[in-house]
């Protein structure tokens, strides 16, 4: 019996043997330009990108293009298949590349540009995929996609809406329209692309407090870029310098005009009341011992009134007929 059960465990730690997955993956990376490339209706240009290959192997990977949608937020999904838009208009590598173990490899993409297109900012996507050689084992393939900035010159619509949100306390029961019950006010900046084209934008957010003036913080926004029709949001905060007083956020947000060379900028602010929640705890407590002092004081009052009338009743001669 024992013998058996040694057989049992050997067959069942040699099947776990063989179906495990060869440990690590195959990490990529990419580079593209960090600014959108100018390019003319009709035109044609060799951009380079770089695949980096940061793990311990050699990585034999395909180059494929996609349709890229940008969303809110800067969150980005590829499609399965090239964007009608540039399908046969970009020349991909039609080999597979070799990247050898922690090195990288340039890589020139031809962009051919329609003859009429209006002037805008597009995003040419595409798919970076490992080569998988079948061998009988679980292999993990790890793609990555990204994609290139192409900017049409030009005149266009750029517009851009801002809003400021303000949690205006910490505890949800209690709602006082400019007061914030808590250490901090914390908050939301919102932008917003209204117009008909696609916005690269940049700001900054200045936090002061008063009294004891003086800036709190400045949080810069880096430039970004927002699709038309989709919203960027960014966390804003602020403190006072005391445990109550005034916060005054304020923001300013930075894009270009109809033209390059001109500049659109958005400017608002929102100021709050600030109260600790300790301050709060302070005023309930001294409200109560003024209380508890003032009953006490009324009773020792009514005491030494009503000593004397007794006395008065005792001492009184009695009543004859």
């Amino acid at each position: 019996m024992t013998a058996i059960l040694m057989l049992l465990f050997a067959a069942s730690v040699s099947a776990l043997a063989a179906g495990k997955a060869p440990s690590g993956s195959r990490p990529l990376a990419v580079s593209v330009p960090a600014d959108p490339v100018p390019l003319a209706p009709g035109k044609t240009s060799t951009i380079r990108v770089r695949v980096s290959n940061p793990g311990t192997q050699p990585v034999t990977v395909r180059i494929t293009g996609r349709y890229v949608d940008l969303g809110d937020n800067g969150t980005v999904s590829f499609g399965p298949s090239p964007d009608p838009l540039w399908n046969g208009r970009v020349e991909f590598p039609a080999r597979v590349l070799t990247i050898p173990a922690q090195h990288y490899v340039n890589v020139d993409l031809t962009v051919h540009m329609p003859e009429k297109i209006a002037p805008d900012l597009y995003f040419v996507g595409f798919l970076v995929t490992p080569v998988v050689t079948p061998n009988g084992t679980v292999q993990v393939v790890n793609e990555i996609g990204s994609f290139l900035t192409i900017d049409v010159p030009g005149p266009r619509v750029r517009k851009l809406q801002a809003s400021m949100q303000l949690n205006r306390s910490v505890f949800a029961h209690i709602a006082i329209p400019g007061v914030v019950i808590g250490s901090h006010v914390r908050g939301r900046l919102m932008i917003r692309n209204v117009g008909t084209t696609e916005v690269r934008f940049w700001g900054e957010v200045d936090s002061s407090s008063s009294p004891a003036g003086g800036a709190a913080g400045q949080n810069r926004i880096d430039k970004s870029l927002i699709p038309r029709g989709h919203v960027r949001t960014f966390f804003v905060t602020g403190k006072p310098s005391w445990p109550i007083g005034f916060v005054t956020l304020t923001a300013r947000v930075f894009y270009p005009g109809d033209t390059e060379s001109s500049t659109r900028e958005i400017d608002m602010s929102k100021r709050v009341l600030v109260i600790s929640p300790w301050v709060l705890l302070a005023v309930v407590i001294l409200l109560i011992a003024g209380f508890w002092y003032w009953r006490r004081r009324r009773g020792r009052r009514r005491a030494r009134a009503t000593i004397p009338r007794a006395k008065r009743a005792r001492s009184a001669p009695a009543l004859t007929r």
